[in-house]
């Protein structure tokens, strides 16, 4: 996918946090857009900036209130 920059990884195995992360918050909504009409995502997915990684994600809420800035 466009702006794919490789994974961001938070926390410690097992219970680390591995998103993908993009250079630029229109690639990360892209990716966001075509993983919602495939359905494979929920709905209430959003995209955020990264507090470790400064780059862009999208995912559930609870994981953006964690990993996100605010």
């Amino acid at each position: 996918m466009k702006g794919d920059k490789g994974i961001c990884i938070f926390g410690e195995a097992p219970y680390d946090i591995r998103k993908t992360k993009y250079d630029s918050q229109k690639h990360a909504q892209e990716a966001l857009e075509i993983h919602l009409s495939l359905g494979v995502i929920p709905k209430s997915s959003i995209v955020y900036k990264c507090k470790v990684c400064k780059m862009w994600h999208f995912g559930i809420e609870e994981i953006s209130g964690i990993l996100g800035k605010k």
